[in-house]
């Protein structure tokens, strides 16, 4: 009977043992611990936010809440069956979020509620970018962007550095408006020069980035007989070039000026046939060409630094003036210009060109031009007291040139005279004659004409240069030269005084020297 009532005894402890362990009293307070697997997730990633309902009846229901539109809401639920332990597995939204668990009061127990869990979800924006590009008033190409990211948002510039392989930030930026639209002006960038748009992050907003875009220069257009001026030039980085365009028309003699001492001159083509080609000395600042037809050209210029300073270009066509006495002002109507000086001209006029001696390193370039627009060679060179006097004759009838071209942009000042060699005929045999130069920097002439074969003996008592029919000079000194039978045709004997006398007459044969 002891033995019956002592085992009674035992179940009713072990019993009652299990009635405290799954069935706590109704006044027994509830705690919920709660956790989550991670803080700081990125969007569109799992989170795992579990833990235990201490004291809850088996059969009880917690929730997951999450604090939205100024409440908490529910957004699962569990059931606790067989224990007291729960887990959920959410995908938060973007930006913080705010989590706890609640379970409410039922099967006689009050509500309990957890902490509240802080998850932070990461997001990376969208930011759309398209270009288009213009030239703007200050004379450059601007790539214009366009598109949206957030509202009220910094929008950044990233370019691409090859040296780094990476995204380097450069700007220019621009805010974005309340609609998410932003603008920016990409300008100073070369064909190529590769970048993105970058949205600046924000608490939880990661940076948002466009597709990768490129700059675009196209060539600078310029226009005839005009001053531009050109807020910076912007060269290719392969070739180290930037381009220009200037229309001309067939024939025009053109002249392209830059002040800026860090930009060449230019290489000039038309439809990829190269018309002038840049050549020593490159710091001169004109190029010339001559149209060789209508159409628009294309100049490009090494811009040393890659980006220039402010520069401003001359494009000009020849001016062309009277016939004077050339001293000293060429009046160009803009630097670097061609000047042309307009000389009508006989068959066998000649002139003297003087060009002052100290000109060691003339700022231009001269030439003598028959009707044709080809060179006239001088016959010869000769000292004098105003400087080198070169002798010219002009075989044709017709408008002949004399053309001075810059090098420099200042005003281009012409030190030279260009004279008329006066021409006094005489006759084989005839008596002496008077003549000479018209004036103390030019020259003068006695023109005559000898039979084939013939000897002659010229008297001066001025020095000169006798000139034969084949362009061949004989010195002559003061007194008598003599020319044994002589080529026929017609000799010239120059002389440099205002007033000497001359006579020709034949001999026998030349005296012994």
């Amino acid at each position: 009977m002891r033995r019956s009532v002592l085992t009674a005894v035992s179940v009713l402890s072990l019993m009652f043992s299990l009635a405290v362990l799954q069935a706590p009293p109704a006044t027994a307070a509830v705690s919920i611990s709660v956790t989550a697997s991670a803080s700081t997730v990125s969007e569109g990633s799992a989170v795992q936010i579990s833990g235990t309902a201490w004291g809850a009846r088996l059969g009880s229901v917690v929730d997951l809440q999450r604090w939205y539109d100024g409440a908490w809401r529910r957004v699962a639920r569990k059931t606790l069956i067989d224990t007291r332990r729960f887990s959920f597995r959410i995908t938060p939204p973007r930006g913080v979020q705010r989590y706890r668990v609640r379970k409410p009061a039922q099967l006689g127990q009050a509500a309990a509620t957890s902490r509240t869990i802080t998850l932070t979800v990461t997001w990376r924006p969208k930011v759309t970018a398209s270009t288009s590009v213009f030239l703007r008033s200050d004379r450059m190409w601007v790539t214009r962007v366009t598109g949206s990211a957030p509202a009220n948002t910094l929008v950044n510039v990233q370019h691409w550095d090859p040296v780094t392989s990476a995204w380097m930030t450069t700007g220019p930026g621009a805010v974005s408006d309340s609609a998410g639209r932003y603008r920016v002006d990409v300008d100073g960038r070369p064909t190529g020069w590769r970048f993105r748009m970058m949205s600046a992050p924000s608490g939880p907003r990661l940076s948002g980035y466009s597709g990768t875009l490129s700059a675009v220069q196209r060539p600078v257009p310029l226009a005839m007989n005009q001053e531009t001026h050109i807020r910076a030039l912007v060269a290719d980085p392969s070739p180290g070039r930037a381009s220009l365009s200037l229309p001309a028309t067939a024939g025009d003699l053109v002249s392209v000026a830059i002040d800026y001492a860090r930009v060449s001159t230019v290489d000039v083509a038309l439809n990829g046939t190269p018309i002038a080609t840049m050549a020593p000395p490159y710091q001169h600042r004109v190029t010339t060409f001559r149209a060789p037809a209508t159409g628009t050209y294309l100049l490009t210029s090494h811009v040393y630094d890659g980006v220039s300073e402010p520069v401003t270009i001359w494009t000009s066509t020849a001016k062309t003036i009277p016939y004077g006495q050339i001293c000293c002002d060429a009046d160009q109507d803009r630097p670097g210009q061609i000047v042309d000086v307009s000389i009508p001209a006989s068959p066998d006029d000649m002139y003297v060109l003087t060009v002052p001696e100290y000109e060691q390193w003339p700022t231009h370039t001269r030439s003598f031009l028959d009707p044709h627009g080809l060179p006239v060679q001088s016959l010869y060179s000769m000292r004098t007291a105003y400087g080198i006097g070169q002798v010219f004759r002009l075989t044709e009838a017709g408008t002949h040139t004399l053309r001075y071209i810059a090098h420099e942009v200042e005003p281009l000042v012409v030190r030279d005279t260009l004279d008329p060699i006066a021409t006094t005929d005489a006759t084989l045999d005839g008596g002496p004659v008077q003549g000479g130069a018209n004036s103390t920097s030019s020259a003068g002439r006695f023109r005559f004409v000898v039979p084939n074969g013939t000897t002659f003996i010229v008297s001066s008592r001025e020095d000169g240069q006798l000139l034969t029919p084949s362009g061949e000079r004989i010195g002559h000194r003061a007194d008598e030269t003599c020319v044994e039978n002589a080529t026929g045709g017609q000799y010239d004997l120059i002389v440099w005084r205002t007033l000497a006398y001359f006579s020709v007459r034949t001999a026998r044969r030349c005296p012994n020297p």
